[in-house]
């Protein structure tokens, strides 16, 4: 496991895991992981990326970063300030990995901030989900409803860990024992009656009051000028959607798009995360 690390921002505080090289002059490589997930989700990436200064952040409201404050949504531009105010942090651009929702937050990060992505490696995403400007009343009402009627205190509870792992197991995408235990094991608290529950802060799991239209992330994705290397699941989020995966590719000034085998979380199942890792390796390489 790697060391923990902690930014204090303007704003707040963002925690992650940190995996330092042997040599101290090495690219630095920086994570963003997917929605409920945490840093721990690049565990298994991280060994075999050892040639590389490696930080993987826990986003705001997840893992053991702070929960952004009451009556506040999560909106990807929040987290881009977040990893923006980090980034600034540092004189030296990075690598910047994303997974599923880290990926949409990765790809705005690179098109504002250019001068800080050497290069965007996005793990099965391909931009932020979009709505249509019909869909922008009933979106915005949904969430706000949701968020007027919560109050802390209502989480669901657990009875053992083992039980919060299954239940991972079977969440918005598969995944494997192993990879679940994983992100439980930073994602889950103990109570003081010996029950579990989540870290996360249950305001992640409202629906989103606003979503980009297409025009919208086409033009962020037209403004990414770093290499970009796209590698998508063959059992991913897009097994189904191949045409927005070449639509999308094609909008980018420079890119190369793979499909791998696995399942959304191929780069923290065990059978598959080598083959996400040598890839990343040889891009980075290359570039």
């Amino acid at each position: 496991m790697g060391n923990e690390i902690v930014y204090k921002l303007a704003h707040t505080e963002i925690a992650g895991l940190q995996w330092l090289p042997k040599n101290s002059s090495a690219f630095k490589v920086l994570s963003l992981h997917g929605w409920l997930d945490n840093a721990a989700s690049f565990s298994n990436l991280s060994p075999h990326l050892s040639d590389f200064s490696h930080i993987a952040l826990d986003l705001a409201g997840h893992g053991v970063s702070l929960h952004r404050p009451a009556g506040s949504f999560y909106h990807l531009w929040d987290y881009v300030l977040d990893v923006v105010s980090i980034l600034n942090q540092s004189k030296q651009s990075v690598w910047l990995i994303g997974h599923s929702m880290g990926g949409a937050v990765a790809m705005l990060v690179a098109a504002i901030a250019p001068d800080k992505v050497r290069g965007l490696i996005v793990l099965d995403n391909m931009g932020p989900l979009t709505g249509t400007t019909a869909d922008r009343v009933v979106t915005l009402q949904r969430a706000v409803n949701k968020m007027v009627k919560f109050r802390l205190g209502r989480e669901t509870s657990y009875q053992t860990k083992d039980d919060m792992v299954l239940a991972r197991m079977e969440g918005f995408t598969q995944l494997s024992k192993e990879a679940s235990k994983i992100l439980v094991d930073r994602g889950a608290k103990q109570n003081t009656d010996g029950t579990w529950m989540w870290r996360h802060d249950g305001k992640l799991t409202f629906p989103s009051p606003f979503r980009m239209d297409e025009e919208g992330v086409e033009a962020f994705i037209q403004e990414i000028k770093c290499p970009t290397l796209a590698l998508v699941a063959k059992d991913g989020i897009y097994q189904n959607d191949h045409h927005l995966v070449e639509k999308r590719a094609a909008q980018f000034p420079w890119i190369k798009l793979k499909w791998l085998e696995g399942n959304h979380h191929f780069h923290l199942e065990p059978e598959t995360c080598f083959a996400v890792a040598t890839e990343i390796q040889r891009f980075i390489d290359q570039n």
